[in-house]
């Protein structure tokens, strides 16, 4: 196909100036962008899923930069392509060592982000207030509501949940900073706001009446994640090589794809299942001779891991784990979340099945399988609680796995 496959990329403006293969989500961001009032959306999948590269999308989409999408579903629409001021704010692997050290970086990524938008941050003021200033500052000097992108709302309570006492500190400055949403909705022409886990006592769901969670919203179970006719349309060249190098036939390679990296479903009126797109990038990118686990080698998810240093795992059947309902996949108090709700939104649980009222959950795929099953084998070898957690050179949240430790089920 002549394009690169990204394995670290998550930029959208460099992908497409770049030449990077891009699968094209368009069609599914087009009816979200040219909604006509109350376009304030949220949306939850677990880490490494393309968060961050939709919300580049949208960034571009939203500066008028119609020439990268040349070529993609957009570009055939009749969007009009309007430039809007955008407030563009990233809180994921911030250190929340201490509380003092939490504020002091909070403050840092807010301002930089105001500052970067053409607005002014003043010290003297808390920042959500500067938060507040800036969405109405930007709206008068370019006569146009603000475009506010949010990337990973709830990493700094999640990198604090071994300690509670700080994580509900931490959820306090974020629900006030999060709360000037509604407060100034009027100067606000698009909100997308997106993380890992729903924490739904944040002010950003109890006060934003009018958020539109998009998390099982069964017309955007594939907005992240590729689908099998995505694959076939964007790889398939690709997997037909990399079959070769396997020795495998194509159906045979296709079924073993399959159940090592699919498996992931987000809504329960939608039974389309979904690849996690890093493993994606990185197996068929690299074209080694035998799948391998890909996702669990980019860190464990930090709110799992900060979880299960304070926490025990439940010992039960995960493959087949029944009777949950929504509201149990939902987190509301940090002292009494349950291990089902962080294995489901840190992806290492999706939907298998859904009988109305209660979802059943189960691992979704093979190299998801042998992540867990590592845990699983280090609380079975007595060793209880899970070491601190410590950095990757990405920034992730690692956990280090007892000697010996294979993960094989």
């Amino acid at each position: 196909m002549g394009q690169k496959i990204a394995q670290g990329v998550y930029d959208f403006r460099i992908m497409r100036e770049k030449g990077y293969r891009y699968v094209d989500k368009t069609d599914l961001l087009y009816p979200l962008v040219t909604r006509d009032g109350d376009a304030l959306y949220f949306i939850s999948r677990p880490r490494r899923f393309g968060k961050s590269l939709m919300l580049s999308t949208l960034e571009c989409i939203f500066r008028g930069r119609r020439d990268l999408f040349k070529g993609l579903a957009i570009d055939k629409m009749d969007y009009d392509w309007t430039e809007y001021p955008i407030l563009h704010f990233n809180f994921a692997t911030m250190d929340v060592e201490t509380l003092e050290g939490f504020k002091a970086g909070f403050v840092a990524r807010v301002r930089r982000s105001i500052v970067e938008a053409g607005a002014t941050y003043d010290p003297t003021q808390a920042p959500n207030d500067n938060f507040a200033d800036a969405i109405c500052f930007l709206a008068r000097e370019r006569g146009k509501p603000v475009v506010v992108l949010i990337d990973e709302y709830d990493a700094p309570v999640s990198a604090a949940l071994s300690d509670p006492a700080k994580a509900t500190a931490i959820r306090t400055t974020l629900s006030a900073f999060y709360g000037e949403i509604k407060n100034n909705a009027s100067d606000i022409r698009f909100m997308m706001m997106t993380g890992v886990t729903r924490f739904t006592q944040l002010s950003v769901f109890s006060a934003l009446n009018n958020l539109d969670d998009l998390t099982m919203d069964s017309r955007y179970a594939t907005l992240l994640g590729y689908s099998e006719e995505e694959l076939d349309a964007n790889f398939d060249e690709d997997m037909r090589e990399h079959a070769q190098v396997m020795g495998l036939s194509y159906e045979d390679y296709r079924a073993e794809l399959r159940r090592w990296y699919n498996g992931y479903r987000f809504s329960p009126d939608c039974e389309t299942r979904v690849y996690n797109p890093v493993a994606i990038a990185k197996t068929i990118g690299l074209k080694r001779k035998t799948f391998a686990p890909t996702w669990p080698k980019t860190g464990r998810p930090s709110a799992l891991i900060n979880y299960l240093t304070m926490h025990d795992i439940e010992k039960r059947d995960y493959e087949n784990v029944r009777g949950v309902s929504e509201s149990t996949l939902d987190i509301c108090n940090l002292k009494a979340i349950q291990p089902v709700s962080m294995l489901y939104q840190s992806g290492y649980l999706t939907i298998k099945d859904f009988k109305n009222p209660y979802f059943i959950l189960g691992v979704p795929n093979e190299e998801v399988r042998i992540d867990l099953n590592s845990l699983l084998l280090q609380y079975a070898a007595g060793e209880g609680r899970l070491t601190p957690p410590q950095r990757t050179e990405n920034g992730e949240q690692r956990t280090e796995r007892p000697c010996g430790a294979t993960g094989e089920a």
